[in-house]
């Protein structure tokens, strides 16, 4: 896995190239909202190759509550939506709800631990602890929980001078990944995020010229493209003072997440245009690791070539007044390199998502 990720890395250097992200756009103030989606869509499910359709999902987080690492599944489909409620002393107020359908929740600790349970018990279809079986960690058990549907929400900060995401304590994130400013574009070598000892840089921006189709309509040419880089990655749920279970590890030898922007306003068209999504504006609601997968992009996108559906989140909706703008020039023309650069980006998404973890429940 981790050779796959490199050869695929190493194909990727060659596809990207254009001159920190500056402050909030024009069209981003209170009462706007900015809606993603990732559906199902089970034709998709045939490209996906080793696995059951039940371990192809639209979505996959883990997110810590009380100091519990839950790791979450969403096998139907799957809504980010951003809400800006306010603004006060230079700074949006933002509340980011991730709604999931037919989910499933794992998380490992000490038999007996009275965990944290952030659901609701009307949604809960099945709930059991499971004896582990693993060597080293025969003392403790395994949570699942099925739901019916699964709302996780948080409110956090972004700085209006600059796009930078805090959390409600004032810890401090990165930029937003909802826009970017297209005259004053992320550099190579930046921070885009980081939380904890996870450090996200850019690793390149480029300009395509081509179109991209998304559920709210289409856009381009051209397009922005942000490839970001972060390293390897792990999470482990520690189960005493002395021990942590493994729960997610990744390596990456090269871009390994990223999204695709309009030039006339900024917005964020496919913000996980690698399926992965280490961004500030999750981090900031307890969010560790997010993946998403719109199953139905995916498909026209793999099925045809020469299709404007990309790969990822989806933009879905928003309520945000654009002005009518002159057209954007570009600088050179990409258009085989484009198609190799969306594709490659296919195929590291899909091994990324479900190919990733180094030990599977």
């Amino acid at each position: 896995m981790k050779r796959m990720l490199k050869v695929i890395a190493l194909v990727m250097l060659a596809l990207l190239e254009v001159p920190m992200i500056a402050g909030v756009p024009y069209w981003a103030k209170p009462g706007v909202y900015i809606e993603y989606v990732a559906q199902r869509y089970d034709p998709y499910f045939d490209f996906v190759k080793g696995a059951t359709p039940s371990q192809v999902r639209t979505a996959e987080i883990f997110i810590e509550v009380n100091g519990t690492l839950f790791r979450i599944f969403s096998n139907n489909n799957t809504t980010v939506r951003f809400d800006i409620l306010g603004e006060s002393d230079g700074y949006l107020r933002v509340r980011a709800t991730i709604t999931m359908e037919n989910v499933t929740i794992f998380s490992t600790f000490l038999n007996g631990t009275k965990y944290p349970v952030f659901w609701d018990h009307r949604n809960v279809i099945s709930e059991e602890l499971i004896p582990s079986h693993d060597v080293g960690f025969l003392d403790c058990v395994w949570l699942r929980v099925k739901l019916r549907n699964l709302s996780i929400s948080g409110t956090y900060l972004i700085r209006l001078s600059d796009g930078a995401v805090f959390d409600a304590d004032g810890n401090y994130y990165g930029h937003t990944f909802l826009w970017v400013d297209p005259n004053d574009l992320p550099r190579a070598n930046e921070t885009f995020s980081t939380s904890g000892n996870l450090n996200v840089t850019v690793w390149r921006v480029g300009t395509l010229n081509e179109s991209v189709m998304t559920y709210y309509g289409k856009f381009g040419p051209p397009l922005i493209s942000i490839a970001l880089s972060m390293g390897d990655f792990k999470l482990s749920q520690r189960v005493d003072d002395e021990r942590k279970y493994p729960l997610l590890e990744v390596s990456f030898g090269g871009p390994s997440a990223g999204g695709i922007y309009d030039p006339s306003t900024g917005i964020a068209l496919y913000p996980t245009a690698m399926g992965t999504a280490p961004y500030a504006d999750f981090y900031a609601i307890g969010v560790k690791w997010a993946v998403f997968e719109d199953q139905l992009s995916g498909y026209r996108m793999m099925s045809n070539k020469d299709s404007p559906w990309k790969f990822g989140l989806v933009l879905y909706g928003t309520n945000a007044e654009f002005e009518a703008v002159e057209g954007v020039k570009y600088t050179r023309p990409w258009t085989v390199t484009s198609y190799l650069f969306y594709l490659t980006l296919a195929f590291l998404g899909i091994a990324m998502v479900w190919a990733s973890l180094k030990k599977r429940r």
